[in-house]
């Protein structure tokens, strides 16, 4: 294979980000607007946070086993084809839920496929690949991930315009309702895709032999890097806190609202929705997947340039930058309160910009670091342990942290975010550090 066609990416990675692209356009439809659904069914940062953590959880199981399956089978086109097509199928169900506890199961169901399709497809990744391009290909495939990430949430703001203008609706909760529902376009061509372009490429190293895990086939280095992700992870809960965050401080500062009123189109159609409350709320509905497209953008722009740095400079260091940058957003939002409310809007827009990076810098890094670190026949099982490692500490993070904010909140009115968001950002400091000292980065070419 000559030099520049080694450093390709294959169709196999161009097409499996398609399927993320057009998977995350449906999911991100759904996943901004959650927080405002939650709080419009009566509930608040505790139920979001088991939400999210049992959805994680559930997730991560079944990406151990998953893993396990496809290494043994060579089959891992067809995991990730069931995998996305229960999430494809199961998202939209949200739209329907009466009570705020129901998103709990159609979560739990979505994570089921993710978990199911998460580490076969990251093994048909770094076996279509040349090592010499693993991060770049695990980067560019973020990219297209969060290029449906922003296209979701401009789905949604259209599709809500299009109910409240074009078909007349008042009723804010139906409109988030028909969004949610209408996620199932976006999923389906998902499914298409995989089920005609995806071409398999898995190990044969493992097929035909018994249905065997242990740690102890792994190395201590592997099993070590996997007991720093745990720690960052129980630091690093569900960024659905950071959308409660920023609703928040456009909630109290009332600077969007103030914006909208003064542009005259906006605010005459805004009139239609009954008294100022009403109005306040149609708007940060709006608001809300314009800020979480905002944040996608960048990571679009960064994720495949720093993926493709980990490659040239080495997997930890690029992992500790994105960790840094994670811990200094965190104690960032742990400062907010003590700004005034329109700075804290100014404040987060700038932080959410720089959250992003952190994304850019870790996603392809990580996983690519995965692939370094075991063999062929071993991946679909190794991605498998590194995200079932993550969700095990996605349950207690997510639900620690809507402790951690709701208890303060009570107890110290505009507090609350501040104990939580400190405590995850000295969770990373913490990892940075075993990261930098306990696990070794092999040279590339050792399998």
């Amino acid at each position: 294979m000559d030099e520049k066609k080694r450093k390709r990416i294959p169709q196999a990675v161009i097409m499996l980000g398609l399927v993320s692209l057009f998977t995350d356009a449906a999911s991100e439809m759904i996943y901004p607007l959650v927080p405002v659904y939650i709080a419009a069914l009566g509930s608040g940062a505790i139920l979001l946070g088991v939400i999210e953590g049992v959805a994680e959880t559930t997730a991560s199981m079944l990406k151990l086993i998953s893993g396990i399956i496809s290494d043994k089978i060579g089959k891992r086109k067809l995991l990730v084809l069931i995998g996305y097509s229960i999430s494809s199928l199961i998202r939209p169900l949200t739209g329907i839920v009466s009570s705020a506890w129901e998103i709990i199961i159609i979560r739990m169901f979505d994570r089921v496929g993710k978990g199911i399709r998460t580490a076969p497809r990251d093994a048909l990744i770094a076996s279509s690949v040349d090592e010499s391009i693993r991060g770049k290909s695990y980067g560019f495939h973020r990219a297209m991930d969060h290029t449906g990430a922003v296209i979701g949430p401009l789905l949604a703001i259209i599709t809500l315009l299009i109910l409240f203008i074009g078909f007349g609706l008042k009723d804010s909760l139906l409109a988030l309702r028909w969004t949610f529902i209408l996620a199932i376009i976006p999923g389906l061509l998902a499914v298409l895709t995989i089920v005609f372009f995806v071409k398999e490429s898995a190990p044969k190293g493992g097929i035909g032999k018994p249905f065997t895990f242990s740690l102890k086939s792994f190395d201590k280095n592997f099993r070590t890097y996997l007991l720093v992700m745990i720690l960052f992870t129980l630091g690093n809960s569900s960024d659905a806190f950071l959308l409660f965050r920023v609703q928040e401080a456009i909630g109290k500062s009332g600077s969007v609202v103030a914006i909208v009123n003064n542009i005259t189109p906006l605010h005459n159609m805004i009139l239609n929705f009954g008294d100022e409350a009403s109005r306040a709320k149609v708007i940060n509905i709006l608001f809300l997947p314009l800020v979480w497209a905002f944040f996608h953008i960048i990571k679009v722009v960064f994720s495949t340039p720093l993926g493709t740095l980990s490659d040239r400079t080495g997997r930890k260091i690029v992992i500790n930058i994105g960790w840094g940058i994670y811990a200094f957003v965190y104690l960032s939002f742990a400062l907010l309160v003590f700004l005034s409310p329109n700075l804290q809007v100014i404040a987060t827009f700038i932080l959410f910009a720089v959250y992003a990076l952190f994304y850019a810098f870790t996603e392809g890094a990580e996983k690519a670091f995965v692939a370094d670190l075991v063999s062929d026949e071993k991946r679909g099982t190794a991605f498998g342990l590194f995200n079932f490692s993550i969700g095990l500490g996605a349950l207690p993070a997510s639900i620690i942290f809507g402790f951690l904010y709701s208890f303060f909140e009570i107890r110290f009115p505009g507090f609350g975010g501040t104990v939580a968001f400190g405590f995850g950002g000295t969770i990373a400091i913490i990892s940075m550090i075993f990261l930098a000292v306990k696990v070794k980065e092999p040279s590339r070419g050792s399998f």
